[in-house]
């Protein structure tokens, strides 16, 4: 159990950092458009590698087509 309260422990101090660097990043108006371009630019990156992944995983492989032509 005590492992537990410390990784607890240690979550909390994390996330008061994580909320104090928001904080921060907010209240400078150009950091955060910055970051928020390249957070756009970023999901639109995955976006586009996703709709590939999805392509590969909706494309038959070559032995499950010999095998659907062989029915």
């Amino acid at each position: 159990m005590a492992n537990k309260a410390q990784e607890q422990k240690w979550q909390a101090q994390d996330d008061a950092y994580t909320m104090a660097r928001y904080q921060e990043i907010m209240a400078d108006k150009a950091r955060a458009s910055r970051a928020i371009k390249v957070a756009k630019q970023q999901a639109s990156n995955m976006r586009k590698q996703a709709d590939v992944m999805t392509k590969v995983a909706n494309t038959k492989s070559a032995a499950v087509r010999r095998t659907s032509k062989k029915k």
